[in-house]
C-alpha cells in the first residue's frame, strides 16, 4: 500500500511547484531584462512554462484518480499521460523559440556582457530548481505518476539549465560576452532534447504500451513460486495512469481438477494483488497443455499450497 503521507504529498507539492515556478519565472524574467542576460530570460521563459505545465499536473492527476464507473471501467489514468504530453509539446515549442532568439544575437555581432546581479540570480534559481524537482520526483515515484515525474524532470532540466546560464554569465563579465547567448542556446537544446525524449515515451504509454521486461519476469517469478504452477504461457499487460492491467495464463498439471484450477488462479491473483500495489486488476486463466484454455479465475475459494512472502514494488 502506498503510505498516506505520501498520499497527501501527491496533493500538495504540484501546488507548491506551481507557486515556486510562478515566483521563479517572474524574478528571472525580470531580472533578466534589466541586466541584459539572455541566457536568463530563457531560463525564465522555462520557468514559466513550468508553471503551466504544473497546473496541467493538478489537472490530470485528478482525473486519473477518479474512480472507475461504466462510462470509464478501465479508469482516467491516461489522462496523465496526455497530460505529460502536452507538456512535452510545450516544452518543444518553447526550446525553437529560445533557440531561433539566441541564434540572432549571436549572429548579430552585437553582443554586450550582462550586469553581475545575473548571476547571483541564476544560482538562486539553481537551488530553487533543485529543491522543487527532488520533492517532485520523491511523490512522482512513489505514487507511479508520470504526469507528476514528468512535471519533476521539467525542474531537474531547469537546474542543470540554470547551472549553465550562470556559467555563460560570469565568464561573460570576465571577457567573453558571446558565452551568455551560447548558454541560452544551450538551454533551448537542452529542453528541446528532454521535450523529444520524454514526449515520446508519453505517447508510447498512449497507444497501450506495455510493462517492460524486467516488471513482467517479476509477475511470472511469484506466479511460479507456487508448486501447482509449472509455467506461464504469457503476461499480457498495459499501463493506465499510475497503475497496470494485467492478462495472463498459467499452466496446471493435467491431473489436477477444473475446481482446483480455479482455487490455483485464485490464489495466484490475489497474491499478486497483494504484491504490486500498482496493479489495477489481473485475469488468469489456466491450461494443462499450452494453447489450450480451460477456465477463468473466480474469486472466493482458497486452496492450501505454498505462498510467496516478501513485498515487491512494481513502481514503473
Amino acid at each position: 500500500m502506498i503510505p498516506d503521507k505520501c498520499v497527501k504529498c501527491g496533493k500538495i507539492v504540484p501546488v507548491m511547484v506551481v507557486f515556486g515556478n510562478c515566483m521563479l519565472s517572474v524574478f528571472q524574467i525580470i531580472v533578466g531584462v534589466l541586466t541584459g542576460s539572455k541566457g536568463l530570460l530563457a531560463d525564465g521563459i522555462h520557468s514559466g512554462a513550468d508553471v503551466l505545465t504544473s497546473l496541467m499536473v493538478i489537472i490530470t492527476v485528478g482525473l486519473s484518480n477518479q474512480k472507475s464507473d461504466s462510462k470509464h471501467p478501465w479508469g482516467r489514468g491516461k489522462a496523465e499521460f496526455l497530460g505529460a504530453l502536452f507538456a512535452y509539446t510545450l516544452l518543444g515549442y518553447i526550446s525553437i523559440m529560445i533557440l531561433i532568439d539566441s541564434s540572432k544575437v549571436i549572429l548579430s555581432g552585437e553582443i554586450h556582457p550582462p550586469h553581475g546581479a545575473a548571476f547571483f540570480c541564476a544560482v538562486v534559481a539553481i537551488l530553487a530548481n533543485y529543491i522543487l524537482s527532488s520533492y517532485g520526483l520523491c511523490v512522482g515515484k512513489k505514487l507511479n505518476s508520470p504526469a507528476m515525474i514528468a512535471n519533476a524532470n521539467e525542474n531537474r532540466s531547469d537546474m542543470i539549465a540554470s547551472i549553465a546560464v550562470s556559467i555563460g554569465i560570469l565568464f561573460a563579465n570576465l571577457g567573453f560576452p558571446i558565452l551568455d547567448p551560447l548558454a541560452a542556446l544551450l538551454v533551448g537544446l537542452m529542453i528541446g532534447r528532454m521535450s523529444i525524449t520524454l514526449g515520446y515515451s508519453a505517447l508510447k504509454n498512449l497507444i497501450d504500451e506495455s510493462l517492460p521486461g524486467e516488471k513482467k519476469e517479476l509477475i511470472e517469478r511469484v506466479a511460479l513460486q507456487y508448486r501447482e504452477v509449472k509455467g506461464v504461457n504469457y503476461v499480457h499487460s498495459r499501463r493506465v495512469g499510475q497503475q497496470a492491467w494485467i492478462d495472463m495464463e498459467i499452466i496446471i498439471d493435467p491431473k489436477r481438477s477444473v475446481k482446483e484450477g480455479h482455487a490455483i488462479t485464485r490464489e495466484v491473483r490475489a497474491a499478486l494483488m497483494r504484491k504490486f500495489n500498482q496493479i489495477k486488476e489481473i485475469t488468469i486463466t489456466f491450461t494443462c497443455k499450452e494453447n489450450q484454455p480451460v477456465a477463468a479465475a473466480k474469486p472466493g475459494w482458497k486452496f492450501g499450497f505454498n505462498k510467496p512472502q516478501g513485498d515487491v514494488n512494481l513502481a514503473t
